[in-house]
This record gives C-alpha cells, structure tokens and sequence, in this order.
C-alpha cells in the first residue's frame, strides 16, 4: 500500500472517484434508493448524466439486478463517501479473506503469504481495480473465504459466501456448476444447499425489487460487452497480433483448456483448476478482473506446499511475475499503441497455464481425510 500510495495511484483514484468505474457501479443503487428504475432503457442514460457520473456503455445499468439491490446502502451515500467506503471495505475483505484461507491449510509459508499480498495490491490488476474502483476486491475475498470454509469444514458460511459470483456471474459461467458438481459428488450437500438457496434469495429479492430487470438486462448487457473486443482475453489478443487465424487458434487453446479441467475429474485440485479456465473462458473479461486469479494462484501454492515449501513459492513467484511484470509489460507497450487491453489476454491464460500445470500431479488425488500427503 505504501508503494501504491508513492506512485500516486491514491492520487489517481481520488481524481477519478466522478468517472471511474465505481461511479458507474454506484449509479445504479443510487437511481433505485432516489426511487427510479436503472433498467429503464428510455431513462437510464438521462438519470445516470444528471449525477455527473462515468457515461453508461449499455442502456441500462450494465450489472444484473442483484447487484443494485445488494449495493444500496451505497446509493444511499454520496459519491465520495461511498468510493471510501466501497475501496477500504473491499481491500479489507480480500486480504483478510487471503489471509484465513493461508491460516487453515496445513504448511504456511510466510514468502509465499508476502508474494501474495504484494501482488495483491501492487500487480497490474491489482493497480487497476484500486484506482478504478472494481468490485473484484471483493470477489477475492468472497472467493478466498469460500474456499478457506470448504477447507476447514464450515460449509454452510462457505456456500452462502460462495454468492459473490454472483457480482460477476459471466467469470464462473464453468467454475459455478463444476463447483456444484464437486461438493455433491463428494457428498457436501449442506455447502450446495447453502449456496443454491442464498443465490435464489437474492435472484428472488432482486426480482421483487426491479421485476424488468432480468429482460432489459438480456437484452441490451450481454451483447454488448462480449462484441467489446478491446477485452482482455485471449482470442481478442491473438487476434490482434495474428488476424483472424489468431482468434481460431485461441478458441482452441480454450477448448483444450476446458478439456485439461475435465481431466482433474473430482480431485482437490480441480476447484483451483474450473476457477482459472472459468475466467479465460469468459466472453468479457478485463484487466482488473485478472486479480481473481489470485485465488486459485494461492490455492496451487497451498497444495503443492504439502510436499515442498520450495515448489509453493516458485509456483507463487512466477504467478506473481505474470501478474505483476508480463501484465504490466503487455498493458503498457503494446496496449498503449494500440489502445486496447486485449493483449492483457495471454497473461491471463499465461496464469491459467500455471495452475494447471502446477497442479498436474494432483489430478488423481482426492479430497477428504488422507489424501493431503506429508511434505517431504
């Protein structure tokens, strides 16, 4: 935070709290605490301008409905006062979410804890989503203490956790049912319950709430964002560097990709392994998204620490260089020149690659008693 803090990105963020990204975020609460309807598509851009706030890409709010119902506290504050509020909540969940995750597994290193936390807050996504004001602090969090629960047996806090992917359901179209699949499969229904019921109540609360919000959401977000091909992903990147053949062959690596998790059938490791190709696999995906792939980075560490501490901090370090070095190389370089983030894609499937190679030799093992091996 102190580096963050001497390069000015604090700066940066108060600056832009008008027309940053969390303003976008804030304008839908708002627009429904003042008693309007975000999802008005003959409304919402006129509502959103009066507030002074980041101009709308879509014509209604580009979040599902759940998300304006669940943020209207922050409709309720003003603008700043919510940015501050909003930006320290959201670092405080993710590393205390990253911190009790690293506290239940059964080898600790301390290296591995600093890698972490440094790229945190201090890599190219993690740069992005502060000054920008993204929600994926959060998702960090959220996502680390699920699995922190899963880890340790509390499953019914784990499932009902597990809910803030619903704040960017498009990043785990593959990771949310896969999970699914895996707890009943290793007879954890109770984590199963807790999330399914939890996502339905506030699908349900939401609905109540906005009722058009599901149809004017559909129709105009969806399209929208997934035909943005400065996106950060990778048939977007291989795309601009080798045409049309280049996006062919990133849709190929992804399917093999998918393939690969496949292959992980219900061991331990496949959580990890569903979360990174779920993310490479999502038809929008930006910059500060990639931070969530810090989750199943340290998911990786912790696993392989089992057996060698050594193994953990190199898998942390070289996920830590492609999140920090490569992505910050790719966003300034070529994305610059060429104004798109797109190129960020590779390393995102640079990380995705990582973790699935990091796990490899776990595939066959299965969770539960005795099948976490004694480090040699």
């Amino acid at each position: 935070m102190a580096l963050v803090w001497t390069f000015g990105f604090v700066d940066i963020w108060l600056r832009g709290i008008p027309s940053n990204d969390f303003s976008a975020i804030w304008a839908g609460p708002r627009i429904l605490a003042a008693g309007g309807d975000p999802y008005d598509p003959g409304t919402f851009r006129s509502s959103s301008e009066a507030l002074g706030v980041l101009a709308p890409a879509t014509p209604v709010y580009i979040y599902p409905g759940w998300v304006a119902v669940i943020l209207a506290p922050f409709g309720a504050l003003d603008l700043r006062a919510a940015a501050i509020v909003w930006i320290v909540l959201g670092l405080l969940v993710a590393s205390a979410g990253l911190l009790t995750f690293l506290e239940v597994q059964p080898v600790r290193s301390p290296v591995v804890h600093a890698l972490l936390a440094f790229t945190l807050v201090a890599s190219e996504p993690g740069i992005v989503a502060f000054y920008s004001g993204q929600a994926d602090f959060l998702i960090v969090g959220g996502l680390a203490f699920m699995a922190a629960g899963l880890s340790s047996g509390r499953l019914g806090p784990a499932g009902v956790v597990g809910c803030v992917m619903l704040l960017k359901p498009q990043l785990f179209s593959l990771a949310a049912p896969a999970l699914v699949g895996l707890e009943l499969a290793r007879g954890r229904r109770r984590f199963v319950y807790a999330l399914v019921a939890s996502a339905a109540a506030l699908a349900l609360l939401s609905t109540l709430v906005v009722p058009q919000w599901w149809s004017a959401w559909l129709t105009y977000v969806p399209a929208a964002r997934a035909s943005d091909l400065r996106a950060a992903t990778l048939p977007n990147a291989m795309r601009d560097v080798f045409g049309a053949a280049g996006a062919v062959t990133a849709y190929g690596l992804l399917a093999a990709s998918i393939a690969l998790a496949f292959r992980f059938g219900r061991s331990r490791a496949a959580l990890a392994v569903w979360l990174m190709v779920s993310m490479s696999v999502s038809p929008y995906l930006w910059v500060y998204d990639h931070i969530v792939g810090i989750v199943p980075l340290a998911m990786a560490s912790a696993m392989r620490a089992e057996r060698s501490e050594r193994a953990a901090i190199l898998i942390a370090l070289a996920g830590a260089s492609v999140l920090t070095v490569a992505a910050t190389l790719l966003h300034a370089f070529p994305g610059q020149e060429h104004r798109t983030l797109s190129f960020n894609g590779f390393a995102q499937f640079g990380l995705t690659a990582l973790v699935v190679l990091a796990l490899w030799p776990l595939r066959r093992e299965q969770a539960g008693p005795g099948a976490r091996p004694g480090r040699s």
